[in-house]
């Protein structure tokens, strides 16, 4: 018997590009691969040289089965090798017609992420792992199908990551989920890679999320389908305080109608004076350890915040980090000092706040440029 055993001799039909194979090892037994024809390739001299890939099962047979217990045995792990095999195919041909399997759309992504993550073995494993946790914590949720993980979703995941953390990490976190998208795509989760075309870029210019106070107003009087959602938000718009320290407010952390708070995004401590309208979203003071909000996952925030800006008649992508920039460019607007701006943000250097002034002076340019033009003689 040769090194290399074929197990199951399928003519090479049409279509047939796996074929199940075996490989002698010590002691008589018999190690399962998968062997992938992926098509071929013709130099110049016509020479032909197909292209293989190799998928070992760690699935394994007696050679010479002496006992009817090793025999029934080597049927089981036959038959379960026979049967990844034709799955394996039929990803492959599902795949050609740029299909998704009917078993993949019920499958779980994160069971595919913990797989992904076993066979990892690049230097960036923890950057990997890390985006899967992000995820998790973004979703709040432990079984997602990939029909579910659409563009919306990602890009939701994408804001969350921008609001959450300082520099590259955004950027870093992001592309190592697109990764993970990209070869559950190859591997037949997805027909087409739902995070191709969607990037983790600081906005340059005027962000369309900038509320004018007008917007904001029509906000206020807008129906909002959570409550609390919409307390938390027009909070955050007249605080600056992000979506993720505005969830883990508490009611020790006001006094005197002051909010004073340790960021999460920096671990800086940052002091804030309520005005009478933050004063009245928060309402009457309760026990020290409660929050002082009720909000659900992020994910479920951004959709009740899209559906609320939308009955308010804002035709603008606006997300919870619209609140900060909002706060402080109206400040801005209204010649409140940079410095005082950048505590009440709590940066840690003036060049984190100096951004904003770009954002008006840009907000400026626009406003003259919209006055009537005169043709003069």
């Amino acid at each position: 018997m040769s090194k290399d055993v074929k197990i199951i001799n399928y003519s090479p039909g049409k279509g047939i590009r796996v074929r199940l194979r075996g490989k002698r090892l010590s002691k008589g037994v018999i190690s399962l691969f998968l062997d992938y024809y992926t098509g071929y390739t013709k130099n110049e001299a016509g020479k032909i040289k197909t292209r293989r890939q190799i998928e070992y099962l760690k699935r394994y047979l007696k050679e010479k089965p002496a006992t009817p217990e090793e025999k029934n045995k080597n049927i089981e792990v036959f038959l379960l090798a026979q049967a990844i095999r034709n799955q394996r195919e039929s990803d492959l041909m599902y795949k050609e017609e740029g299909l998704v399997a009917p078993y993949r759309k019920k499958s779980n992504f994160f069971d595919y992420c913990e797989a992904y993550i076993s066979k990892y073995q690049k230097k960036d494993l923890r950057m990997v792992k890390m985006a899967v946790k992000e995820f998790r914590s973004y979703t709040g949720e432990t079984h997602l199908t990939p029909i579910q993980i659409d563009k919306n979703r990602i890009t939701g995941f994408r804001d969350y990551l921008l609001n959450k953390f300082n520099g590259e990490t955004p950027n870093s976190v992001f592309a190592r989920f697109k990764k993970i998208i990209a070869a559950a795509t190859d591997d037949g989760l997805f027909s087409k890679n739902p995070a191709e075309k969607i990037k983790c870029k600081v906005p340059t210019g005027i962000p369309k999320e900038i509320l004018t106070p007008d917007e904001i107003i029509k906000l206020a009087a807008a129906e909002c389908g959570n409550p609390e959602v919409k307390r938390a938000f027009l909070l955050c718009l007249n605080t600056g305080l992000r979506f993720v320290d505005i969830k883990d407010l508490k009611y020790k952390h006001i006094t005197n109608k002051l909010i004073k708070k340790q960021q999460q995004k920096t671990g800086r401590e940052v002091t804030i004076d309520l005005n009478p309208v933050a004063v009245g979203l928060i309402g009457t003071l309760k026990e020290p350890e409660e929050n002082v909000f009720n909000l659900p996952t992020y994910e479920s925030c951004r959709r009740t915040l899209k559906n609320w800006t939308k009955k308010a008649g804002i035709n603008k992508n606006v997300t919870w980090h619209s609140a900060r920039h909002s706060f402080a460019t109206i400040l801005l607007m209204d010649k409140t000092d940079i410095k005082t701006v950048g505590n009440l943000l709590g940066h840690s250097k003036l060049q984190h706040t100096q951004k904003y002034t770009h954002i008006v002076d840009a907000l400026k340019e626009q406003a003259v440029n919209t006055l009537p033009k005169i043709e003069l003689d």
